[in-house]
């Protein structure tokens, strides 16, 4: 194989790479940038409380309008985090709201995850709304979205290109 081609080769398959991976970073990220959720990327803290109120924090990520960290009364329910937050926005799924919780006994740490249904509230009690210090909630997509199957698409062309090139260069 001479030098030329060769060099070619190695080019294409690192600008194939390189554009993998920028696509990937732009199309990829649903919680702000890209073709995804409009919003900052940038960290946000929220503190709802009055003065003099106890308060704890709480961690709400996902498809809502204004996902950070709250620091919220110790009477919030996860209802009214989410009201806070602004709501959940039109394609979240709020059929299956995961709570992650952290709990610390006698020196040991254990993670207890459970889902929440809020599709049917009138089912559930005020346990189940419940928050604790620590909290991270997380609402997912409730469907495929148009920006997955883009980022699918753009990662396949990529590739192929990058193909397409290599076999091009080492046949001329």
């Amino acid at each position: 194989m001479q030098p030329v081609r060769a060099r070619t080769i190695i080019a294409g398959l690192f600008f194939g790479i390189a554009l993998t991976g920028i696509a990937h970073a732009q199309l990829e990220n649903p919680l702000g940038g890209g073709l995804g959720l409009t919003g900052s990327s940038q960290a946000a803290y929220y503190l709802i409380s009055k003065s003099g109120e106890i308060t704890m924090p709480i961690n709400l990520w996902g498809y809502v309008k204004n996902p950070g960290r709250y620091e919220v009364p110790i009477s919030t329910d996860l209802v009214q985090l989410i009201s806070y937050a602004g709501g959940p926005l039109a394609d979240a799924d709020l059929g299956s709201v995961k709570i992650t919780r952290i709990i610390q006994r006698d020196n040991q740490i254990r993670k207890v995850e459970y889902t929440v249904n809020l599709n049917h509230l009138e089912r559930l009690d005020a346990l189940a709304l419940s928050l604790e210090a620590g909290d991270t909630i997380y609402i997912d997509s409730l469907t495929f979205q148009v920006r997955d199957i883009v980022n699918i698409i753009t990662t396949a062309a990529i590739i192929t290109g990058s193909v397409a090139s290599v076999i091009y260069a080492s046949r001329h």
